[in-house]
């Protein structure tokens, strides 16, 4: 089996040193890259090749809501424009990733077809598996 691509989209360093070490225990992630932003995330992802390429493997995309400039929200709803306008690739999996458990947020994040779930910050072990399992559904 391939190991998962995954890039997190946080603006806590905290946050994404923790996925990063979290996800390093577990063999079935590969490296994870990070953005800072909205912004920082949809550049990269609809210009590198590294990421454009993932064709057996959807790419994993752990989002954060609350993020200065662009929310995680907002910044799923470009994505899925551009990938609508066929301007780059679809083959992505969005988990939301947050210290939110506002049931609106959630409910949210559910009218998206791009987003498979909703995992709780910090993340840890139990959580690990979540994503696992999501993916993977």
């Amino acid at each position: 089996m391939n190991k998962i691509p995954v890039i997190v989209v946080d603006d806590e360093t905290i946050d994404r040193y923790i996925v990063k070490r979290q996800l390093a225990k577990c063999d079935d992630f590969e490296q994870v890259l990070e953005a800072t932003t909205g912004a920082e995330f949809l550049e990269a992802y609809f210009s590198e090749p590294r990421l454009m390429s993932q064709q057996s493997q959807p790419l994993l995309v752990l989002m954060d809501i609350n993020m200065p400039q662009m929310s995680g929200f907002e910044t799923i709803e470009e994505l899925q424009r551009r990938m609508e306008a066929d301007s780059g690739p679809d083959n992505v999996i969005i988990l939301m990733f947050t210290s939110s458990n506002n049931p609106e947020d959630r409910a949210k994040a559910e009218l998206f077809p791009t987003v498979k779930g909703y995992v709780v910050k910090p993340l840890d072990e139990v959580g690990v598996q979540a994503i696992r399992a999501l993916y993977y559904a």
